[in-house]
């Protein structure tokens, strides 16, 4: 399906037409890639978003939902199942391709502690 959406500002089809022509590919593939990206990085930030809603009410939501998974959509539960595909199938359905954060409400959180170690050069040198 093909949809034409027209830019409003002359000046950023002039900047979109030049820095697809510095990457030697067409206006259309540089726009869709950039618009991709920017949409991955607002899905990102919006996951990120809801983690802190629900790990803030996560005292709250434990008891009603303790074992089941909850999809959180705006700072706040929308729906919730024992099965995380139905869930997800009626989260798609409901909210299309917005994300919605779907997690399993247990009563440890589910923050991992990332620890990185790096190796130790001597004194010596190599």
């Amino acid at each position: 399906m093909e949809t034409i959406i027209t830019l409003q500002k002359p000046e950023l089809v002039e900047k979109l037409q030049q820095f697809a022509q510095a990457h030697n590919c067409e206006a259309a593939d540089f726009l869709d890639t950039a618009v991709g990206e920017y949409l991955d990085k607002m899905a990102r930030e919006k996951i990120a978003a809801e983690r802190q809603a629900l790990e803030a009410h996560y005292t709250d939501i434990l008891p009603i939902y303790c074992g089941q998974y909850v999809a959180v959509h705006q700072g706040r539960v929308v729906d919730s199942d024992t099965d995380a595909r139905a869930l997800y199938l009626r989260i798609r359905e409901r909210y299309g391709y917005i994300p919605v954060l779907i997690r399993r409400v247990t009563p440890q959180t589910h923050r991992r502690e990332l620890v990185f170690r790096s190796p130790r050069l001597s004194q010596g040198g190599l």
